[in-house]
């Protein structure tokens, strides 16, 4: 199992709270059934997921056309949004190194800590 922090619009997330979607087929498939996704967009965490299934085509509700899906299953769900700089910073770092700014690794440590701290209804996420 491996944990993702997915980079999407609030927008996306408005649309469906099911699905999130990849333009690439090989960024979507680093992704398996089982992985643990953190929901990330505009500078907050939206949300913590499971993957579920991978499938094509299946929803198509955004603007742009994301083909290449993960379907979701909630675990936590931040009521006003979780802070999140440290993810941010995370994500312009694989930028920067010429890598997706799409879809980032976590680790376990940093995946359960960003759930407790959503789970515990706080406001920002700060890495310890």
């Amino acid at each position: 199992m491996k944990y993702w922090l997915v980079n999407r619009s609030w927008e996306s997330f408005k649309r469906t709270q099911e699905f999130c979607g990849f333009i690439s087929e090989t960024e979507r498939d680093k992704i398996i059934v089982g992985d643990k996704i953190v929901y990330f967009g505009n500078g907050i965490v939206l949300g913590v997921f499971e993957a579920i299934a991978l499938p094509n085509f299946e929803f198509k509700g955004w603007q742009k056309n994301y083909p290449f899906q993960v379907k979701l299953k909630l675990l936590s769900i931040s009521k006003r949004g979780l802070l999140a700089k440290p993810l941010e910073s995370k994500i312009l770092m694989q930028k920067s190194q010429g890598q997706s700014q799409n879809l980032v690794e976590l680790t376990e440590k940093e995946f359960h800590q960003i759930k407790d701290v959503i789970d515990a209804n706080e406001k920002e996420l700060i890495f310890k």
